[in-house]
């Protein structure tokens, strides 16, 4: 398993957050059932944003999620975001 220095707090993803600017964030679904996770972007890739896409986060799951600055995450209440690093 990676090493990850937290570099913020958490925050839910009800609305759309670039998650301080992060460019990975880690993610734990708190909830009991599944829930989409989506990346969306905010400029296009020719100008340095990222792809835009979905996954979904299994009950209880965590994952790290690598994205552009500008990128926003959105998902459920029960979705947790918190900026990381590498350490």
């Amino acid at each position: 398993m990676a090493t990850i220095k937290l570099l913020g707090v958490s925050a839910d993803l009800s609305t759309a957050n670039n998650v301080a600017l992060s460019t990975f964030v880690r993610v734990v679904n708190t909830g009991a059932g599944e829930h989409t996770l989506t990346v969306a972007n905010t400029v296009g890739p020719e100008n340095d944003g990222g792809k835009a896409g979905s996954v979904v986060v299994e009950a209880g799951a965590s994952e790290i999620i690598v994205k552009q600055p500008t990128d926003t995450i959105i998902a459920h209440s029960d979705v947790k975001a918190t900026p990381v690093a590498r350490y």
